[in-house]
């Protein structure tokens, strides 16, 4: 297996059409930051929960000259059924069905047995997901062993300011970082 991509490698090329019909492609972002989020699968509730905050953070991200794509592993239709359906604030952002995980390898986020039971510190988040935000377990045409990983992309140089292989997307101190980390980056540059 070769190894993770790690702060300061340049993101792998990636074009795609979204569940919309639109086509995306890496390139399309070139002057603005880059958040790419690799999900599981469309009723995972996690997963729910985590396009539900980034649909909530979209418009500061915007602000921060920062652009959002997803990957979920499941087919275009489950990702409308479980996600645009029952969402009340539909994702402003491209979703995008990779079920071969093509996109997924490129960024070596993979299944691991191992990290999802570390994912046992996300139980909180899940009772709230499924209590409080309605995001109830649904089909799984996924791999319930992925971890969710997202990777902060520079503007231009098109290189990782952050690869996180175990996201936790719903979580207050996730953004603070990529807030703080984009700041920075405005600040330093690539120094």
């Amino acid at each position: 297996m070769s190894r993770r991509l790690k702060i300061g490698d340049l993101a792998p090329l990636f074009s795609a059409t979204d569940v919309k019909g639109k086509k995306v492609s890496i390139k399309d972002y070139h002057d603005k930051y880059l958040l790419v989020v690799f999900m599981r699968y469309a009723g995972c509730p996690w997963c729910n929960l985590a396009i539900h905050r980034l649909s909530l953070e979209h418009k500061l991200l915007l602000n921060s000259d920062c652009s959002v794509i997803a990957f979920v592993q499941s087919s275009k239709e489950n990702i409308i059924n479980n996600i645009f359906s029952i969402h009340e604030k539909k994702p402003p952002f491209p979703v995008i069905s990779d079920q071969l995980m093509s996109t997924y390898a490129k960024y070596k986020v993979i299944p691991s047995a191992l990290g999802a039971a570390k994912m046992i510190s996300f139980v909180p988040h899940w009772v709230h997901a499924v209590r409080k935000g309605g995001y109830k377990q649904k089909n799984i045409d996924g791999s319930l062993f992925l971890v969710p990983a997202a990777f902060l992309i520079t503007p231009y140089s098109r290189k990782i300011l952050r690869a996180d292989y175990s996201a936790n997307m719903y979580d207050h101190e996730t953004f603070s970082d990529v807030y703080n980390t984009i700041a920075e980056h405005k600040i330093n540059g690539d120094a």
